[in-house]
């Protein structure tokens, strides 16, 4: 009798491994390798979401985007993360995935070229938005490096409440920072910190410490009950100061707006913006540009936009290509359940798009003034539970 065929093994990006940890992630870990190790529910969760979208993924490029996912630099992660993120968006609202990188004359390739149940065809290519170059990201590994040594101290007795200054231009001495943290903490006397915490005083000495341009300061917390082992860290305060989102989601824009040349179809940026405070106005900033306020000599103070934006500068319309852009701030494996897409539209596109039943909401120019349509969150529309990954 002819027996049966082994069944194909599931589509997965993970490992098939025990997993009992259920700690958070460290500083130092990647994104996709805290994913596919921990063992918190939650986790599982996200793992089976991802694979999920997997199996729907075209299966000559699924090989490449599992590689992506599982990379080790968070960025290259969250990028293919996105990707396959919009292939599912686009999927579940019945688009069709006509080509995965289709070729153009001049050689590149966008993303995704999509048709809608319409079939107006376009183009839709993901970038993030992460403010940050080659410079900045060795900086940050480097603060980072420096935070996990800080993490590592024995603290029993107290949360270390850290704030920190400015980045390191060179590598910290981390056993050396460890080790100078330690030696303070264990300096200090719980109970004495309790009783100055109950009269309202400070309630122990903080330590400060200067390396290479970053200044680091801790404030010791008394826990109410003392316990071994967890992070050290309690809390970090970031410094004050300005902060210019827009900057980097601009940026983002023009660098695929003008990649392509001169392209027969509309184009959507999907735009995935990494930094703290970014949002929805700060995308509508990067695109028809800045506000300001005008104040005539006699007369009564206006608000304007400059003419800073990624789609209208000082000359008018620019990075006409770009028909639309898809925003979505901070999002990740985790936060799908809390994250919402919305379409922004280019009024001066050279090859509008308007109506795409994406289900999400809209940002359109109606005579001249910048109107809303309400869509659904991510959550809604993948249908996950609420708190979902909880």
């Amino acid at each position: 009798m002819p027996t049966d065929p082994t069944p194909p093994a599931p589509v997965t990006a993970f490992d098939d491994i025990a997993r009992d940890g259920q700690e958070p992630a460290s500083h130092l870990i990647g994104a996709f390798d805290y994913l596919n190790a921990s063992g918190r529910p939650e986790a599982a969760a996200v793992r089976a979401l991802i694979d999920q979208w997997l199996a729907a993924y075209p299966a000559p490029n699924r090989p490449e985007m599992i590689r992506r996912l599982r990379s080790r630099d968070d960025v290259l992660h969250r990028s293919a993360f996105f990707e396959l993120l919009l292939h599912a968006l686009l999927i579940r609202q019945g688009f069709t995935i006509v080509k995965i990188e289709p070729q153009l004359a001049n050689g590149r390739a966008p993303d995704f070229l999509v048709e809608p149940p319409d079939g107006r065809r376009f183009y839709l290519e993901a970038t993030l938005a992460s403010g940050m170059n080659n410079v900045s990201a060795g900086a940050d590994r480097r603060m980072r490096e420096a935070l996990q040594a800080i993490d590592d101290v024995e603290s029993p007795d107290f949360f270390l409440r850290l704030h920190s200054r400015g980045m390191p231009t060179q590598p910290i001495a981390t056993s050396r920072l460890r080790r100078s943290v330690q030696r303070f903490v264990d300096s200090l006397d719980y109970g004495e910190a309790v009783a100055r915490a109950a009269a309202h005083q400070s309630p122990a000495p903080i330590w400060q410490h200067d390396e290479h341009g970053a200044h680091f300061m801790i404030q010791p917390v008394p826990k109410r009950t003392p316990r071994p082992g967890g992070r050290a860290i309690g809390g970090r305060m970031l410094p004050g100061g300005i902060i210019h989102p827009e900057v980097a989601i601009k940026s983002a824009v023009e660098g695929k707006a003008g990649r392509y040349g001169n392209i027969d179809l509309p184009l959507v940026i999907a735009v995935n913006a990494l930094e703290e405070f970014a949002g929805i106005d700060d995308a509508i900033d990067a695109l028809f540009g800045t506000t300001g306020v005008v104040i005539p000599e006699n007369g009564e103070p206006r608000h304007v936009r400059n003419a800073d934006g990624a789609w209208r500068n000082a000359g008018g319309p620019v990075y006409t290509r770009s028909s639309a852009v898809l925003f979505v701030e901070r999002l990740s494996a985790w936060g799908v359940g809390q994250r919402s897409l919305r379409l922004i539209l280019n009024p001066w596109a050279r090859n509008p798009i308007a109506g795409l039943p994406l289900g999400v909401e809209v940002r359109e120019v109606v005579d001249d003034r910048l109107q809303t349509r309400p869509g659904q969150s991510l959550r809604e529309i993948f249908g996950l539970p609420e708190g979902w990954p909880e």
